[in-house]
């Protein structure tokens, strides 16, 4: 119940933060949230540097405008026509790289192929993705409101609140999976995978497992994303973007389970107060990702939680 109430600030911060900047900010934050915690579900939880999150990102964000404007759907059938395309495409990367027992820096190099060979399809699908150009976008996602009916979410206030429930419900589907006995064989596959195997933990299942949940997330992100910038290009599957997340990840810190969103906020926020291009924006997350490696290997979240227990 104490951690449902750490989510009351946020829903009534709009209420007295009437800053459309601010408040930009944290939607940007709440999306990328839900990407970095998706990430975390794979990375933090099972031991897996996948480089495949990105790709599942742009794909959803893909997916569900070519959904809404090929086949006349609503945004969130797209958004769930995108999360099974995310899925299913998944599994076929997941499969291989699982039942061929691919670790640590081989896993992250063929996810990291996968997730480039995605790309150059999209960037060279022209016909379907308007290659190098991307695609503006007319449509806004609806929400039923009591009293209201359907209505579009437009404004900065009403994209704050979406953002910040799918957030939380994010948080609350992986803070379950963590803390079941899923969670558990999570946890065993990332401490040692050849000893869970002895155990009796399947763990080619439990892999594919967190690798869906989690990409099912990124899609839900990318869609959310895109529709909020009005934007898709193919650079949401860009190497770049798979280092933002892992910055995110690191900096915010792996434990507890909304600990990454602490990065996002940082990297969201860093750029509206210092102005960089996108070249330097590299160098600064592979800078911070060294820092954090090296002084503070579990995040600020991990010396947040250090220095309650000392006090």
């Amino acid at each position: 119940m104490r951690a449902e109430l750490l989510w009351l600030p946020l829903l009534a911060l709009p209420l007295v933060v009437h800053n459309d900047v601010a408040l930009t900010v944290l939607v940007f934050t709440f999306i990328l949230g839900v990407l970095a915690v998706s990430f975390n579900l794979i990375f933090g939880y099972t031991g897996q540097l996948s480089m495949f999150h990105a790709a599942a990102f742009g794909i959803g964000a893909y997916a569900t405008e070519l959904s809404m404007a090929n086949l006349g759907v609503s945004f969130w059938t797209g958004v769930l026509i995108a999360v099974l395309i995310v899925c299913t495409i998944s599994l076929l990367v997941g499969a291989v790289c699982f039942r061929f027992r691919l670790k640590e820096f081989y896993f992250a190099i063929v996810t990291l192929a996968c997730s480039e060979i995605m790309r150059l399809i999209i960037l060279n699908w022209n016909s379907l993705t308007n290659g190098s150009l991307g695609i503006n976008l007319t449509e806004t996602p609806t929400l039923w409101l009591p009293g209201r009916g359907i209505v579009p979410v437009v404004g900065t206030r009403m994209w704050y609140y979406l953002a910040l429930v799918v957030l939380i419900i994010m948080v609350s589907v992986c803070t379950r999976v963590v803390h079941s006995w899923m969670g558990h064989c999570f946890a065993a596959i990332r401490l040692n995978d050849e000893l869970a195997d002895t155990l009796g933990i399947n763990v080619f299942r439990y892999k594919l497992v967190s690798f869906l949940i989690g990409n099912a997330g990124a899609a839900i992100a990318g869609a959310l994303y895109a529709f909020y910038l009005s934007y898709i290009e193919p650079n949401y599957l860009s190497i770049e973007q798979s280092l933002a997340i892992i910055a995110m990840v690191l900096l915010g810190g792996r434990q507890p389970v909304a600990g990454p969103i602490i990065g996002a906020f940082v990297l969201t926020a860093l750029p509206h107060v210092i102005e960089f291009s996108a070249e330097l924006r590299v160098l600064i997350y592979g800078l911070i990702l060294i820092f954090t490696i090296l002084l503070m290997p579990s995040g600020i979240m991990g010396i947040v939680t250090r220095h309650r227990h000392v006090l």
